[in-house]
Order: structure tokens, then C-alpha cells, then sequence
């Protein structure tokens, strides 16, 4: 028996503004923010996320390189993309104009369900947990999906 698939409905992002990195692991929430992010919306309870783009400022201190997984959970123990807890690491690409700005950009393409059994799990949200290699820097994060 084969099932059709038509393809995604829609597209969306989730952000977070603001989120403080540094060389320790720390889960931020990703999810609807229209104050900060006029387009932004809250995860479907199923979807494929695409990326993740950290768009970085203030960065300091020698820092170089992003390692990031997406959690189901507040605590970042519950992960949900290649890697699991142990994440993926990209180098910064330091802006054309302003040396202490940068980006990140994560492929992921993962299909993603809530799951309400996980503790300190919220529907409509993911936990984007990051670090830097060293330093700090300031990170506006983007979860691209399709629902």
C-alpha cells in the first residue's frame, strides 16, 4: 500500500531574539515572537525543519565557531536533530562591514513531532541549544520549517 504525499501546506520560521551565547550549552526558546519578529510563527505539531541561522553581534573574546542541536525540551536533553546532544559545528562567517557581527547558517532537514510524553516539552516550540568555541556573543536565531 502506498500513502500519497502532497507536500507541505506552508512555511514558516521560528525566533528568538537576543539569546546570550558563550562556551557553555544553553537552550533558548524558538517559537512565535512578533514583538521581535513580525513574520514569525510558532512550530505545527508536525514539520520538516529546514535550518537554522544564527545572526550574531557583540561577538567577543576569540569566538570562532557555533556547536548547535535543537531539543524538544527546556533542558536541552531531549534532542531532535543528527547529532542529538553532542550537535553539529559550523565556523562564523564575520560580516563584510562589522567585524564583531557574523552568521551561522545549520542544514538540518529533520521531520520534527510534538510529543507532549516529554517532560518540559511546549507545543509550538523548539529549543535551539548552543555554544560558542569561546567568548560571547549575542544571537537573533531563525528555525526555518515546513508544515
Amino acid at each position: 500500500m502506498s500513502i500519497g504525499f502532497a507536500g507541505w501546506a506552508r512555511a514558516g520560521f521560528a525566533y528568538k531574539n537576543a539569546a546570550s551565547l558563550t562556551d557553555s550549552f544553553t537552550a533558548h526558546a524558538c517559537t512565535e515572537d512578533t514583538t521581535n519578529s513580525a513574520q514569525s510563527s510558532s512550530f505545527p505539531r508536525t514539520c520538516n525543519v529546514q535550518s537554522v541561522e544564527l545572526e550574531l553581534s557583540s561577538i567577543a573574546g576569540g569566538a570562532t565557531s557555533v556547536t548547535l542541536f535543537l531539543a524538544r525540551d527546556s533542558g536541552g536533553d531531549v534532542g531532535v536533530t543528527p547529532g542529538s546532544t553532542s550537535g553539529a559545528t559550523q565556523t562564523i562567517q564575520v560580516g563584510a562591514t562589522t567585524a564583531t557581527d557574523g552568521t551561522t547558517v545549520f542544514s538540518i532537514d529533520s521531520d520534527i513531532h510534538f510529543d507532549s510524553g516529554v517532560a518540559n516539552a511546549t507545543a509550538g516550540t523548539l529549543y535551539a541549544v548552543a555554544k560558542l568555541n569561546a567568548g560571547t556573543a549575542t544571537a537573533n536565531i531563525r528555525v526555518n520549517w515546513r508544515g
